[in-house]
């Protein structure tokens, strides 16, 4: 199984033709004081499998780290891999996160692991918002 990608979007749904649909794609966010809470962001995923691991069922785990390496955050989902038409299929996977508390400003990061082997990861920072504490 490959990680085709990860991002952060303000949001993302797959539609009924299956599509997948993201608005408002980042890696940053301000806040005036810390700690600072987020209300809400998606982590969107696309993986792809092969024919050889139709009908399998995979652990797909997202990490939030710190930049010290703390986890933050873990998160399991178990993924059926539906079976194809004799090529790769894609599995497309969003996560709303709701209300996530970030102690203080830094470099936090999504990592992205199948069966505990880590596929990828998308960092995201953190910063004190220009003329708020701390200036």
């Amino acid at each position: 199984m490959e990680l085709t990608f990860v991002l952060l979007a303000d949001y993302a749904n797959i539609s009924r033709e299956g599509k997948l649909n993201v608005l408002g794609i980042f890696n940053l966010i301000t806040a005036g004081s810390f700690p600072a809470r987020h209300p809400q962001m998606q982590l969107v995923t696309r993986l792809t499998a092969s024919p050889a691991e139709y009908g399998t069922k995979r652990m797909l785990t997202i990490k939030l780290l710190a930049e010290d390496g703390e986890e933050m955050a873990t998160i399991p989902r178990e993924l059926e891999v539906p079976r194809g038409e004799g090529r790769k299929v894609e599995l497309n996977h969003i996560l709303v996160l709701n209300d996530v508390l970030f102690r203080e400003p830094g470099e936090y990061c999504f990592s992205v692991l199948v069966d505990d082997d880590e596929k990828g990861a998308v960092p995201l920072v953190v910063a004190q918002a220009a003329g708020t504490a701390g200036d």
